[in-house]
């Protein structure tokens, strides 16, 4: 498994009790057959939404770790968006790259 973190150059914003956090990032470059991207998110402070490109990926309703499999929604170009019912930070965000036997 290879880890590319998501750290710096994200978006926060404030409004009606959701916080959204957004970042940019790029499809990784290399993918070997059977190999999959995972968004992973070590910590979710309270319940959210998470999209990808516009279109909702997912919907956590509880506080911990969120991962999500993204491979086939990717394009060269991406924005990812947490909205999350709590003030409190975002935990690490990372793509994860994972082989058949991860």
């Amino acid at each position: 498994m290879h880890t590319i973190r998501l750290r710096g150059a994200w978006e926060t914003v404030a409004s009606g009790g959701t916080v959204c956090h957004s970042r940019n990032f790029g499809r990784p470059r290399s993918l070997d057959p059977g190999q999959r991207v995972w968004l992973v998110c070590d910590r979710l402070p309270g319940p959210a939404r998470v999209s990808l490109n516009g279109t909702d990926l997912a919907t956590a309703s509880h506080t911990g770790p969120f991962a999500a499999d993204i491979t086939d929604r990717l394009a060269p170009r991406n924005v990812v968006v947490f909205s999350v019912s709590s003030p409190d930070p975002l935990g690490d965000v990372a793509l994860q790259i994972r082989g058949p036997g991860d």
